[in-house]
This record gives structure tokens, C-alpha cells and sequence, in this order.
């Protein structure tokens, strides 16, 4: 079956956002990060990185004709890799905790909720949604609403100090906590139930292009007078991971803008060299995530948010070039290996 384009696009840029991102959060020193540059840098790897990862992801499971328990399955071995990535990306601190002494807990680091830990949660949470042989559309409804409305109370409750390690993978406002599932399980939960009305929302869009039409500016605009509110809290990192309502939903209409666009470049440039290079990094997203994670994080150790601005350009290219080879590497490795045997 032919692959898709459009969400394998999403993905591919997100990925480049996303190590952009995270070159700037470990490297660059506080000088550099409140510059112009990298606001820029935060603000490009919010809403066009992990909420299009969660969306996408959403999308697919509902998509997907596998059998609840095998979704279960997969969502409950991304949350291993999730933590098996804690200990590869954290690697360098560990040994320095361990035999340098450094002041760290080193639980804070092995479960501090990265966006795997996310997906697998939100896995066997759409996995057991699916299943629902009635009412499965109105209680994914009723979950992602619950889910935008109740975080800031959920962040307020659950910042106690029993459960320590088990909390901030649901809510609050742990340091160590980037992706609970209040209020990041909206996202996945968005992609889903949209999945279960596309053809509907197709329809609908293709029979009212009027009405379509203003609905898109209606957002658009919506999305432009909230903007300042939406920027601040982006390249704010524990607003953004930890954001609530009014944030969720501005975010869901850049997303949903940049998806029309993304929608509309396909449309007009359906084949170019750029386009298919981010869909070749979206087709092997989980790869390369876990590959720009081990090189970044092992090296943020030894220069922790350290570097002038001026050096960005340099990392950057250097970590993506080299997270790309090594996908391309080890994509080649894996083909020779399944014609061999």
C-alpha cells in the first residue's frame, strides 16, 4: 500500500525543528537562548514538533487494523525504549553522578518523561479506546475535553512528594516531568477522533467550500490574535510542557494552519528533492529521534548550555547530518539483512 505523503512531511520537519530545539534548550548559553535567534529556535520546536508527532501518532493508531492487544503491546514497548533511551541519552551524567559525585538524582533522569514515555502511555490508552465496541467516538470526546479542562487543576493536585517517580507521568509541574500525559494526551487524542470523522470532515469540506473557507480564516485569525500568548508560553519551557487550556487549543489551530499549508505544497510541488528528503526522516521518525537524542544528550554533559549563539549554526548542522547518515546507515544495514536471510 502507498505510503501517505502528508504525514510523513509533518513528521520529517518536525524532526528538524525538534533537534534544532534541542540544541539551543542544552547548548546555548542564557544570553543566546533569550535572543531574537533563539526565541525563534524555542518557538519553531514547539507546536511544529512533538504536537504533530502526537497528532500523527493518534491518527495512525486509529487508522490501523491491528487488535487492541497487539496495540497495547507496541505502546508498552515505546515506553521501554523510553526508558532504555533515559539511559543511553543520559549515559555521560550517570557516570559523572557515579563516580564524580555530581549533586543529580539520578531518577530524575532515567524517569524523566521524554515524548516515548508519552506515546506509549497514550498507546495503550487509544489501544483501550478502540476497543470500545459502543460509544467509542463520544468517549474520546469526552477524554480529550476532560483532559484540556482538567490539567491545571490536575498539575495543582498532583505536585505531592509520595509517588515521587509515578506522578509526573500523569500531571504537574516536576522539573523532570516534559510530557505527561495532562495535558499532551489531547494531542494524540486530536488525531485519533479526527481519523474517526475524516471522511465526514472530507465531505463536508468538499460540499461547503464556503463555509470551509471562513471556518479557516475564523482560525487564522483566532490564531493571530492570541499569538503573543501563544510565542510567550512556547519558548517558556515549563509553560509549554506543562500548558493548559487556552494554550492547547491556539496550538491546535497553528497545527491545524500548518497542515493546509504542508497539504498545499504537496499538492503544488508533489515531488521534489527537499520533500522527499523530510518524508524519508518522517518515514524513520522513531530512529531518528532515539539516534539525535543519544548524540545530543551525552554531549549537552560536557557543555551544558555553555556556547555563545554564534556556535548554533555549527551543532546543528553538524548533529543533523550526522543523526541523518546514521539513519541512512543503519536503513541500508537493515535491507542487506532482510535480503540475506
Amino acid at each position: 500500500m502507498k505510503r501517505i505523503l502528508l504525514p510523513d512531511l509533518l513528521k520529517g520537519l518536525a524532526a528538524f525543528f525538534m533537534v534544532q530545539i534541542h540544541i539551543t534548550e542544552l547548548f546555548i548559553d542564557t544570553a543566546g537562548r533569550e535572543s531574537a535567534f533563539g526565541k525563534t529556535t524555542l518557538f519553531l520546536g514547539g507546536p511544529f514538533a512533538a504536537i504533530v508527532f502526537m497528532i500523527v501518532m493518534g491518527y495512525f493508531i486509529a487508522k490501523n487494523k491491528s487488535l487492541a492487544s497487539q496495540n497495547m503491546l507496541r505502546g508498552l514497548k515505546i515506553f521501554i525504549l523510553g526508558f532504555l533511551l533515559n539511559v543511553g541519552l543520559n549515559f555521560h551524567l550517570l557516570l559523572r553522578i557515579k563516580f564524580d559525585g555530581w549533586p543529580y538524582n539520578p531518577l530524575e533522569y532515567l524517569f524523566g518523561v521524554d515524548i516515548l514515555y508519552l506515546a506509549g502511555m497514550s498507546i495503550i490508552i487509544l489501544a483501550g479506546l478502540k476497543s470500545l465496541k459502543k460509544g467509542q467516538e463520544w468517549a474520546s470526546l469526552i477524554l480529550l475535553l476532560a483532559v484540556i479542562s482538567l490539567t491545571g487543576f490536575m498539575n495543582e493536585k498532583l505536585m505531592v512528594t509520595n509517588h515521587y517517580f509515578v506522578l509526573p507521568f500523569i500531571a504537574g509541574t516536576y522539573s523532570w516531568s516534559y510530557f505527561p500525559l495532562f495535558p499532551w494526551l489531547a494531542y494524540p487524542l486530536t488525531g485519533f477522533i479526527f481519523a474517526q470523522h475524516q471522511e465526514k470532515i472530507k465531505l463536508f469540506f468538499k460540499m461547503r467550500k464556503n463555509i470551509s473557507f471562513i471556518f479557516i480564516v475564523v482560525i487564522a485569525v483566532l490564531v493571530l490574535i492570541f499569538y503573543k500568548h501563544g510565542i510567550n508560553t512556547t519558548i517558556n519551557l515549563p509553560s509549554y510542557y506543562h500548558h493548559t487550556a487556552g494554550y492547547a487549543l491556539w496550538a491546535l489551530g497553528l497545527t491545524l494552519l500548518w497542515t493546509l499549508l504542508l497539504q498545499l505544497f504537496l499538492k503544488l510541488f508533489p515531488d521534489t528533492k527537499m520533500g522527499n528528503f523530510f518524508c524519508w526522516i518522517g518515514k524513520n521518525i522513531t530512529l531518528f529521534y532515539v539516534i539525535q537524542w543519544l548524540i545530543i544528550g551525552n554531549i549537552a554533559t560536557a557543555i551544558y548550555q555553555s556556547l555563545p549563539i554564534n556556535s548554533y549554526i555549527y551543532w546543528f548542522g553538524g548533529i543533523f547530518a550526522a543523526t541523518v547518515l546514521f539513519v541512512f546507515l543503519i536503513e541500508k544495514v537493515k535491507l542487506i539483512l532482510l535480503r540475506k536471510f
